[in-house]
């Protein structure tokens, strides 16, 4: 999983709370296109605003890596791969057409 680091967030679009209720139809139409916008109050950091499908995501992967058996089944995927037994990237090919 990505951890973002302070430094991460800093390069991230930051916006106040003020400038946020003055522009937030504009602000989201173009929020799918700017991706993330980090909302502050009083100069903090408080909240991050994503747009729907990028929300979507997060949780679907968030499911994902919740699920039973997930992460035994990565670990296991490392172990054939270090075997030997993985799949080139052309046999991975012709095995999802």
């Amino acid at each position: 999983m990505q951890t973002l680091s302070f430094s991460d967030i800093l390069q991230k679009k930051f916006i106040g709370t003020d400038d946020f209720r003055r522009g937030l139809t504009d602000i989201l139409n173009k929020l799918p296109k700017e991706g993330e916008i980090v909302i502050t109050q009083h100069g903090k950091p408080q909240a991050v605003l994503i747009d729907l499908n990028s929300y979507l995501n997060i949780l679907e992967t968030f499911e994902d890596i919740h699920s039973p058996g997930f992460i035994d089944s990565i670990y296991q995927g490392v172990k054939e791969i270090d075997e030997g037994k993985g799949l080139t990237m052309q046999e991975l090919k012709k095995r999802l057409k």
